[in-house]
């Protein structure tokens, strides 16, 4: 049977592209709109009648430390992590008197128990270190428009506390110290080079850096009296950023004895620079504060919101800082958060049950009161301790039980709910400005607030500091309220634009395939000439637009425009929607099961294992496949059924992946011994060689000292070769094409594994194989009629389940984090996150660009206007996309925060890609000439 070419859908599939490339980023502008406002005047703290209790801060960030890293008591690497600062010369330099003491961090947690106060910073997401210490240094969230800035700049323009100081001294990462210290001329930094980010050395080197430099500021001080007039100043700040913990826990993991001896470097490092400080002041007006911008996972990486990442230690002693309180019980930890802070603080320990029961076994410190913060909170702690205006567009609250009790401690309070409420009223006033008086919808609790502040100012006469605290909590409270109901105050429009440009599309979509062949054109030309009723349409919503939001950015057009036409068209065109449709009720039912399923794999991997199962089982019920073939394919569906239930966080097992590489190779010799010539034998030698090329990577990279980089170049050619040589390999016949695509991208995706992915490929080509010669030995042919049937909706929902399970069998939804950065170090070492980034993205790709080819083969055997089917395909996970988009979450943990914002992306994300997969895969059979028969 000869198989028809149908024309090629290009002008929906860019329509497709366009309207999910726009629509994914409606999430921001709905939940996530830039919380920067301009022209808020400052709140200074500072007054003669009760100066600040520091005139200097000292802010230490351990980049990357998880805080159960950091609290456990009992250190079973104590002994080597100290080693480790005998090695670098560091035990003679820094004398301490805790080296005894059987824990990788003795000195700070002598600061918990004898001097200071402590609790657990919760990061937001994403856990990065630019949006880490955007919050830490700036008290808000970074700017969501920051993800196209690139990397070393500043993302949008901020205050911060660095920008208010006297003067201040920055040393450490590239990446982080320049983007605080850009255009503040009182801002003095001083960073190593990008090249010295390098997973394959030593990563604590980048912290012993930071240590001799501010041994060489102290030392040219007692020099310089310029210079030593300048650190004696009020108000001046030191940031000293510590990335070796970060480096470590990617190259080695934050289980390591690398990861753990550098949390003991660090402890050692903060100590010596403690006792330098001290030294050379000499005046108890030093005040310290120790965190980290994020976490670590179990797979050396960052980014989601899974405890391990947004828990960070926070460590505050010093000038004006409440000593150690005794816990009055000891079988669970008592907290100490009083700020408005605390119910966000509480829903993220009610959601890390787990790890609050391993903390009160392994930190041992329930003894001490525990004051938790979200680390916005951190840049007013750091302004207050200074009496420094807080900074502008900050939401970070005052956590006031650090500080010591009194009335500077009750202004700071005050002051903290005087500046979110004018921030407050000055998005009331910036969204009032740009609404047209009868739409504007004011938020009432905040014309409560003046008499609130004048009832706190009264209170200072009668020393009622306890009420002062707790009425500008208050006053918190609403003003929060009030910026949330301005941040979201386009939450239902928008909403509601969205939803219908989703139902538009996809009813577009069921008409197109109904309709085939469909041109994109009859969205806008009627008849021969242009439809002015939709010209009119799009004009009319636009003026009501800008009535009601002057300020509405150009997006919020965009997101109108494609309701407008979708709409207009399928009013106009009604009659063709119930017209064509073969399909039962039944049918209908068992997509919306299939595709509710699908939704909820993506919580729960291993329902794609059942899935798998099912697709597996169907074959052998019905009457019309060969029953050896189907046989082997449920055998094939049983194998692949095992990989999403396999723990994602599995780790690095080079055995495993020279195992499933040769499991692999082996298959790839017997299919090319059968094949041959059809087959081509280069792919197999560059599968051989990646073999030796991984085993040496991997053994330079154990090696201190041993220079990696004639791998990593032989790496790169190898696998760019093998891509390279499907130029030179032409094939006779679709199914042979396949197979030497197959093999040609192995060797990429084989340099990329950690551990069992080999294995979930080599099963996954095969298995995609026998779906071409199942479907080739169906006696049931296609229908010739135009609509859509149910082979069609069977076909389209397998090649979904198989494209999600080609990213679910090895990685987990809740970001790319789940995908281990350890991989990319067999192309990469220096630091550079796009490159790295890309590398994983291709990764993540590789499997899917196969499945699209296998799906495009089957299409092009099966005939009868294969292309509509992948439209099919792209209304069924718009479906998804739709049903995602109403379960993102701007309130929760952040790990549900973070997973409901990652999934919608991903699914739309993934819905720009397919259209750009099939064209990679039409490439790819170019020179093949057309089928003639079906596969038997």
């Amino acid at each position: 049977m000869k198989a028809g070419r149908s024309s090629w859908p290009t002008g929906l599939l860019v329509l497709g592209t366009l309207f999910h490339a726009i629509y994914v980023l409606s999430i921001f502008d709905i939940y996530f709109k830039s919380p920067v406002v301009h022209n808020i005047p400052t709140v200074e703290v500072l007054h003669a009648s009760y100066p600040p209790p520091a005139k200097r801060l000292v802010i230490f960030i351990a980049d990357g430390c998880r805080a159960d890293k950091f609290f456990e008591a009992n250190d079973s690497f104590a002994v080597f992590a100290h080693s480790r600062l005998t090695e670098a010369n560091l035990s003679s330099l820094i004398p301490s008197r805790y080296t005894d003491e059987p824990t990788r961090a003795p000195f700070l947690r002598h600061v918990i128990k004898d001097w200071g106060s402590w609790g657990v910073s919760h990061t937001g997401v994403p856990t990065e270190s630019r949006p880490g210490h955007v919050a830490m240094f700036a008290g808000m969230y970074e700017d969501v428009s920051a993800v196209t800035r690139g990397w070393h700049e500043n993302p949008v323009d901020f205050d911060s506390i660095f920008n208010q100081s006297t003067h201040s001294w920055l040393y450490g990462s590239p990446d982080i110290v320049p983007m605080f210290a850009k255009n503040v001329e009182h801002a003095h930094e001083k960073h190593y080079s990008s090249s010295e980010e390098d997973f394959a050395k030593d990563g604590s080197a980048l912290d012993t850096w930071v240590y001799f430099k501010v041994k060489s500021l102290i030392d040219e001080a007692r020099n310089n009296r310029t210079l030593y007039d300048r650190l004696h100043s009020n108000q001046v700040l030191f940031f000293f950023h510590f990335l070796g913990i970060d480096t470590n826990g990617h190259a080695h993991r934050p289980h390591s004895r690398e990861y753990i001896a550098n949390v003991a470097l660090v402890d050692r490092l903060v100590e010596g620079i403690h006792n330098m400080l001290e030294d050379f002041f000499k005046d108890d007006k030093t005040a310290y504060i120790f965190s980290a911008d994020h976490g670590m996972s179990h797979q050396g990486s960052h980014g989601d919101g899974a405890p391990s990442n947004t828990r960070t230690p926070l460590v505050v002693w010093g000038a004006g800082i409440q000593p150690p309180t005794k816990a009055t019980v000891d079988d669970k930890f008592q907290f100490d958060v009083p700020s408005h802070s605390h119910d966000q603080v509480f829903a993220q320990l009610h959601a890390h049950k787990i790890q609050e029961a391993a903390a009160l076994k392994d930190w041992h410190l329930s003894s001490f009161v525990r004051k938790d913060v979200l680390q916005a909170d951190i840049a007013p702690l750091a302004a207050a301790l200074l009496g420094l205006p807080y900074p502008r567009n900050s939401v970070g609250v005052l956590p006031f039980s650090y500080l010591q009790q009194g009335l500077y401690r009750a202004r700071a309070v005050a002051f903290n709910a005087q500046a979110l409420f004018l921030h407050a009223k000055m998005k009331q006033t910036e969204k009032q400005e740009a609404t047209w008086p009868i739409f504007f919808r004011p938020f009432p609790r905040l014309d409560e607030v003046p008499s609130l502040l004048a009832t706190v100012e009264r209170s200072f006469g009668a020393k009622a500091y306890g009420e002062i605290e707790a009425l500008s909590q208050q006053i918190i409270r609403d003003a929060l309220a009030g910026l949330r109901h301005f941040q979201r105050y386009d939450w239902l429009l928008l909403m509601s634009i969205i939803a219908l440009g989703y139902v538009g599309w996809m009813l577009v979509l069921y008409v197109a395939v109904a309709q085939w062949p469909f041109s994109v054109t009859s969205l806008f030309v009627h008849r021969g000439q242009v439809d002015r009723p939709a010209i009119l349409t799009i004009v009319v919503g636009f003026v009501a637009m800008y009535l009601y939001n002057h300020s509405a950015t150009p997006m919020y057009y965009l997101y109108l425009v494609f309701p407008l036409v979708f709409w207009r068209y399928l009013i106009r065109e009604s009659h063709l929607l119930v017209s064509q449709s073969h399909l039962g009720f039944g049918v209908i039912i068992l997509v919306a099961i299939s595709v509710e399923l699908i939704v909820f794999g993506y919580s729960t991997r291993s329902v794609f294992s059942a899935l798998c199962l099912v697709v597996g089982i169907y074959p052998n019920l019905v009457a019309i496949y060969n029953t050896g073939t189907a046989r082997l394919w449920l055998g094939g569906c049983i194998l692949l059924a095992i990989f999403p239930v396999v723990p994602v966080d599995y780790g690095d097992d080079l055995t495993l992946v020279l195992a499933g590489g040769a499991i692999w190779l082996l298959l790839g010799f017997i299919i090319w011994w059968q094949c041959y010539p059809m087959i081509h034998g280069i792919s197999l030698l560059f599968i051989l060689a990646s073999f030796g090329s991984l085993v040496g990577t991997m053994q330079a990279l154990s090696q201190p000292g041993t220079n990696p980089a004639f791998w990593i170049y032989l790496n790169w050619v190898l696998a760019c070769g093998s891509f390279a040589s499907l130029a030179w390999t032409p094939s006779q016949s679709y199914q042979y094409r396949l197979i030497q695509i197959m093999l040609a991208v192995s060797p990429f995706f084989f340099l990329l594994c950690i551990s069992y992915e080999m294995f979930f490929y080599a099963i996954f080509c095969l298995t995609l194989l026998l779906w071409i010669r199942l479907e080739g030995s169906s006696t049931s042919k296609p229908a010739h009629q135009s609509g859509v049937n149910a082979e069609d909706v069977r076909l389209a929902l397998w090649y979904l389940i198989f494209f999600k399970l080609s990213f679910f069998a090895t990685g987990n939804i809740a970001s790319m984090s789940s995908f281990e950065i350890s991989s990319t170090f067999r192309f990469v070492t220096v630091f550079d996150p796009f490159v790295m980034g890309a590398l994983l993205v291709f990764k993540i790709l590789l499997p899917m660009v196969i499945v699209t080819c296998a799906f495009h083969v089957l299409l092009t055997l099966r005939g009868h206007q294969p292309n509509r089917l992948f439209l099919l395909v792209v209304l069924l996970s718009d479906i998804l996309a739709l049903h995602f988009f109403f379960l993102v979450k701007d309130e929760g943990s952040w790990k549900e925060i973070g997973n409901s914002i990652s999934i919608f992306g991903i699914v739309n994300i993934k819905m720009v890609f397919i259209p750009l997969l099939l064209l990679v895969a039409k490439m790819g059979f170019r020179q093949v000439p057309p089928p003639v028969f079906h596969l038997d």
